[in-house]
């Protein structure tokens, strides 16, 4: 990280997690210049630049302020949102790991002359020479290091500023001069617990519904890039701490880490979350009626079948299996850190939809918060068919793991793409994406075990391998 030596000091912050506060190092000096101050952020904000026209700020102006929210878990991305006692402002800086070097809480002055305040969609910001965005619009940029020293002036002071109390019912419409407060709403939960049950997606900033008892909401936006992506969000009724922005007329949150989120267990409504009943793949194939099915507060135990780091069973899926059933899983094509072969899972299905895709029985709108890894280096073993038995068997046997012995492929070549399998009862398709990490490898030319997914693909029977490493012997 690059470092201005013409700062008054370097902070040191010791290593925290999400869920700790910031801590001062011990060696800081007593240091606060007093700089005159001659401007507040409420008279900064009066300003008011028209979208795509940043405004030049050309006078001797500065202000005392406090950090409210840093770049500490990712959901702020180099900023700063700062506040004195009368408004907010988002400062735009071009560095990472702010946090180590502008901890929440300190007291800084905000020298102003040089600095552009433009106007991002309804949201105030500080930053540097404006450049258009994708849309054309002027936007601000961020300040980049070397120019720190010339606007930022810290101090070891630590001011305990407590967030601004309001209403919910008070943020039905846009709120300009609450735009980057740090403002506590109490009496609030999430409006549909069971779906959105992690911050965010993991391929993009992710909206979840707040509302209060009385019905009235706003939006919390939690970026994919946040360190709590991932963590499960809060089930029951309490308050919440976050930045209040406003994007095209529609105002909205950001938390700094899940400390933010103050939640008990009981909701507006008195209910609480009850364990999910587990119920059987078999049962769960049985709840789709030839329609989109979406599914309650229910759950899956299982064994990860499908090996996701050979690639031949598409990016964002994984199989699992429980006895002589199974189900493809589908998280989306990004998604990352999945189960691995092997990995004994328990699986959430609330909000999950059982549909068809491609003839294939599956689950989707599926959550990654939702999947629980409870063991490991797990075997299913396959069941032993004939061609002829599978055929009969197929619908059945879909995504189920299945052993053919004494089979050769007809058609020699390489794995990638269709292949004929055939033993002395039948035959039937074995394919490979060209997307598999063993698509160019070549295909025995002698009778062998085949071991593999029973997969249809619309209405044509095929069977997918994991590996040959794996599954051909």
């Amino acid at each position: 990280m690059k470092r201005n030596t013409s700062l008054l000091f370097v902070l040191l912050l010791l290593a925290a997690c999400l869920k700790q506060k910031n801590e001062w190092p011990d060696t800081l000096p007593a240091a606060d210049p007093a700089l005159p101050v001659n401007f507040t952020l409420q008279q900064l904000n009066a300003l008011y630049p028209a979208e795509g026209a940043p405004l030049l700020l050309d006078s001797e102006q500065v202000a005392a302020v406090v950090i409210r929210a840093n770049d500490a878990s990712g959901n702020i991305f180099r900023q700063l949102i700062l506040e004195d006692s009368t408004a907010g402002i988002a400062l735009l800086l071009d560095e990472d790991k702010l946090d180590t070097r502008f901890p929440v809480g300190q007291k800084v002055y905000l020298r102003l002359k040089g600095l552009y305040l433009g106007n991002d969609h309804g949201t105030l910001q500080l930053g540097a020479l404006p450049v258009a965005d994708n849309a054309g619009l002027m936007q601000v940029t961020a300040v980049q290091p070397r120019a720190f020293a010339s606007h930022i002036v810290t101090t070891n002071v630590v001011v305990p500023m407590s967030p601004l109390p309001v209403n919910m019912a008070d943020l039905t419409e846009p709120r300009r001069e609450l735009v980057n407060r740090l403002i506590t709403i109490k009496e609030v939960e999430l409006a549909n617990p069971e779906q959105d049950r992690q911050y965010a997606e993991r391929t993009a900033a992710t909206n979840i519904s707040i509302r209060d008892c009385q019905g009235a909401q706003i939006v919390l936006r939690t970026s994919n890039y946040a360190r709590f992506q991932a963590y499960p969000t809060p089930y029951g009724k309490g308050s919440i701490t976050a930045v209040y922005t406003v994007y095209d007329g529609v105002g909205q949150l950001a938390i700094r880490d899940t400390n933010d989120m103050q939640m008990a267990v009981v909701r507006c409504d008195g209910s609480t979350r009850q364990d999910p009943e587990f119920i059987s793949i078999q049962a769960l194939r049985k709840l789709y009626a030839g329609r989109d099915t979406l599914l309650g507060h229910l759950a899956i135990r299982g064994v990860v079948t499908s090996d996701a780091v050979n690639r031949n069973f598409g990016a964002g899926n994984i199989i699992v299996q429980d006895g002589a059933s199974a189900v493809m899983i589908y998280f989306g094509n990004q998604a990352a850190g999945l189960p691995d072969l092997g990995d004994s899972v328990t699986v959430g299905l609330s909000g999950a939809v059982l549909t068809r895709y491609n003839g294939v029985l599956e689950l989707k709108n599926s959550k990654a918060a939702q999947v629980s890894v409870v063991g490991k280096g797990k075997s299913v073993p396959p069941l032993t068919l004939t061609l002829a038995a599978l055929h009969k068997r197929f619908a059945e046997l879909e995504s189920v793991l299945v052993k053919i012995a004494d089979a050769k492929i007809t058609n020699p070549g390489e794995y990638g793409g269709n292949k004929t399998l055939k033993d002395a009862t039948g035959t039937i398709l074995l394919y490979t994406s060209n997307s598999a990490a063993f698509a160019s490898t070549p295909v025995p030319t002698i009778t062998k075990t085949f071991q593999g997914i029973v997969t249809p693909y619309d209405t044509t029977k095929e069977l997918k391998i994991r590996n040959p490493l794996l599954d051909v012997y």
